[in-house]
């Protein structure tokens, strides 16, 4: 897990570089045509599978924080990045209430993370936002089936690129809130109920390499 992340780390920095690069006034950042579009969603449509890092307290080591999973997941004709089977334990590991948390983790229910992806950039990288759409987990909690609904950040918290070089693909998702049965009033992550939380996420295509080293 140590290995993973310290390699992610570095390879993120790549992709955490595309916020600034939404800022700068160079011209092939004034909007991409239509064939250029085009060109990025045949550049990144396909099969894809790495890893996940994400927010994760180890009991036995105060200083290890964080884990990592396997993922994959597909860039589709009609414009959205789908996480297959996106794990609710990752969830589970930023909820403060116990109960919640510890169902959560027993089920670990699956469901399919679905972005939107809108194309900002193209050169030697395919680079992209994602607005990641609500997901629903069904959780057995205090003996009733409840609705968790996981919402996420988007624009330039969550985005992602892939190099037409090398065919890395990387990025990062922000967690933002978790309710249950759609009271938004309450958010189960983060620092406090009443306020958002940033919980990053990152995912790529070459820690299956770097995973042997």
């Amino acid at each position: 897990m140590k290995r993973l992340v310290t390699i992610l780390a570095i390879g993120c920095i790549a992709a955490m570089s595309l916020t600034s690069c939404l800022s700068d006034d160079d011209d092939n950042n004034q909007g991409l045509t239509k064939d250029q579009i085009s060109m990025c969603m045949t550049e990144l449509r396909g099969d894809y599978s790495g890893k996940m890092v994400y927010l994760a307290k180890n009991p036995q080591n105060i200083y290890d924080t964080q884990d990592t999973i396997d993922i994959s997941w597909s860039v589709t004709a009609d414009t959205l990045l789908v996480f297959k089977s996106f794990p609710a334990n990752i969830v589970a590991e930023q909820i403060y209430d116990t109960e919640l948390k510890e169902a959560l983790m027993e089920a670990n229910p699956t469901k399919d993370l679905k972005c939107e992806i809108g194309f900002t950039y193209l050169d030697d990288n395919v680079e992209f936002l994602l607005a990641p759409i609500k997901v629903d987990y069904p959780v057995l909690y205090k003996d009733i089936t409840r609705t968790l609904s996981v919402y996420f950040w988007f624009s330039a918290t969550s985005f992602g690129y892939k190099s037409r070089k090398t065919g890395i693909m990387e990025g990062q998702l922000v967690m933002a809130s978790a309710v249950l049965d759609n009271d938004e009033s309450t958010n189960l992550i983060g620092t406090s109920p009443s306020s958002y939380a940033n919980i990053p996420m990152m995912f790529s295509t070459s820690l299956i390499a770097a995973e042997s080293r």
